[in-house]
């Protein structure tokens, strides 16, 4: 097994660790800054607030699970083929997205739910990314970044859409 081979699985626990402070917190979070947020940002917060008051921590859960299983996919795949393209891009991608959130944080000048685990995954991101460096050529990893990072705009879009139709479901389920 080379070296990649086992710095790969570090993704999906890297993402799940990270994605359990947003699960646990997001809800609790908003409802407490809600009025700050709002007073702060009032046009974003209108359109989030109406987005995010019909996405519950179980249809969250499940927009957490569909990016588990696609980052997992992608990973075993890698494993399978030795091939690490794909997976280095989404990788690159989840690590922006890291910092994104420690800005976040910055520009509200208070804890979000995800900031603390963004810190402590950075610089094990920061290890692997130097790691690839070493094993893919730059026009490669920078030609993965970019279908990456749509690829996580895209699958973000679907699956906050797919949270709220899940969420309107399970009302739906509870009613029956």
């Amino acid at each position: 097994m080379n070296n990649m081979q086992a710095i790969i699985w570090l993704f999906p626990l890297l993402f799940m660790f990270h994605d359990f402070e947003e699960m646990i917190f997001m809800q609790a979070w908003i409802r407490k800054n809600k009025s700050f947020l709002y007073n702060k940002f009032p046009r974003l917060s209108k359109k989030l607030f109406y987005h995010f008051d019909n996405i519950t921590t179980a249809s969250f859960a499940l927009g957490v699970a569909e990016e588990f299983i696609l980052i997992s996919i992608i990973t075993v795949t890698s494993y399978i083929t030795n091939r690490y393209n794909l997976w280095t891009g989404l990788f690159i991608a989840f690590t922006l997205h890291l910092l994104i959130h420690c800005f976040q944080a910055l520009i509200i000048r208070k804890y979000i739910p995800t900031v603390v685990t963004s810190i402590i995954c950075l610089p094990f991101c920061i290890y692997i990314i130097k790691k690839v460096v070493e094993i893919l050529p730059l026009n490669i990893i920078i030609l993965y970044s970019i279908l990456g990072f749509v690829i996580m705009v895209i699958n973000l879009v679907f699956i906050h859409k797919i949270m709220v139709i899940f969420n309107q479901w399970l009302i739906q389920y509870e009613r029956k």
